[in-house]
């Protein structure tokens, strides 16, 4: 069956173990975690004996197989990890496109559970089915990829007979949450506004917001991570400095802006990097302007958007600074000043310096 990682979590707590997981998704760093956390369950003085993690694109799934029937050594149980399981991914045909299976038929009239996937394909399936029937008890094995095929067989196989968890990426509301989980396991409870400004400064990316959470709760001498902690401790990204570069635009105030670009050089960050940062920015309040336009206002909006909340908000106050044609006529600019670095027309520095001096112009 499928399971969060708040599921995985709780069953973890209760020393509920399942002889199978599929973990799967592009938020590779709680999966990792989470790894982390089952290689603990193996007695350290014997881990080595008991533990085998692997690459599933460069072992054969009868290696695995082997491991995973293997007895433990004085243990509970052993643990396999197959990493890059890509077997649980949708398969290409390597047959000739629409050629004769042995039965005469082709690719496209094979039922889907029967496409032909090949010859190592169909052996690699085969083992894990017949694996699955009866896993033993005494072996933890773990699958992980970052994508699925949801109407295969072995994924099926594995989702009735173990369990199928995913580690997706984490946006607005789920963001939050799993901030102020963490924050409550390092002992702290991190207020609202703490954790708009973390996701502001830092991002999205939970490994990035995991250190500064813990150097937030190690520095913190008190119980709550407040709005000014974060403002005191924690680095700006990008991301943050983009948008104040954008409200200095907003502000017509080119020397700000000029400042805070040159700033963004020196510290290493490429200005065609910078310059796609500036165009996503107005692209963003491009569309908060189409979706006002539309009669979307507050939650709505934040939902249309389909950013962190307080990034809409953000992009709801800088878009009164422009006009629908003024937000145009910026990304028609931003395209050339692309075009004139890309082309070698102008030094890159140059060209985001008079691109900045032509945005804060007020028409």
């Amino acid at each position: 069956m499928g399971m969060d990682y708040i599921a995985l979590d709780k069953s973890l707590a209760r020393g509920v173990i399942s002889p199978v997981y599929l973990f799967f998704g592009e938020e590779t760093y709680l999966r990792d975690r989470y790894l982390a956390r089952f290689l603990a369950l193996i007695p350290e003085e014997v881990r080595d004996f008991n533990t085998d993690i692997v690459d599933g694109r460069d072992v054969e799934i009868e290696a695995v197989i082997n491991m995973a029937t293997t007895l433990p050594f004085m243990s509970e149980r052993r643990l396999v990890v197959v990493k890059n399981a890509d077997f649980f991914k949708t398969r290409r045909k390597t047959q000739v496109e629409n050629g004769p299976d042995t039965e005469g038929k082709t690719n496209k009239d094979l039922p889907e559970d029967r496409e032909d996937h090949g010859e190592k394909g169909t052996t690699v399936d085969n083992t894990v089915l017949a694996y699955l029937e009866s896993p033993p008890a005494s072996t933890c094995l773990i699958f992980c990829t970052d994508s699925v095929d949801k109407k295969r067989r072995i994924y099926k196989m594995l989702e009735k007979k173990g369990q199928v968890v995913e580690f997706s990426s984490f946006k607005g509301r789920s963001l939050n949450e799993w901030i102020e989980h963490r924050a409550r396991q390092l002992g702290k409870v991190i207020e609202p506004a703490a954790v708009a400004g973390l996701v502001t400064a830092v991002g999205s990316s939970l490994q990035h917001l995991s250190t500064e959470l813990e150097k937030l709760a190690c520095c913190s001498g008190q119980e709550k991570i407040t709005a000014a902690d974060v403002g005191q401790m924690v680095g700006k990204t990008v991301e943050l400095s983009i948008f104040e570069l954008v409200d200095a635009v907003g502000e017509r105030n080119h020397q700000k802006a000029i400042k805070m670009a040159r700033e963004m050089a020196f510290l290493g960050e490429p200005v065609i990097k910078i310059l796609f940062m500036v165009a996503r920015q107005f692209r963003l309040l491009m569309r908060v302007k189409g979706f006002q336009e539309q009669g979307y206002t507050g939650s709505q909006l934040a939902g249309k958007m389909q950013v962190h909340p307080f990034v809409t908000q953000k992009c709801i106050k800088q878009a009164k600074n422009f006009t629908l044609p003024e937000l145009k006529s910026a990304m028609e600019k931003i395209l050339s000043a692309d075009a004139d670095i890309k082309n070698g027309r102008q030094e890159a520095i140059l060209a985001l310096e008079l691109l900045i001096i032509s945005l804060c112009e007020k028409k």
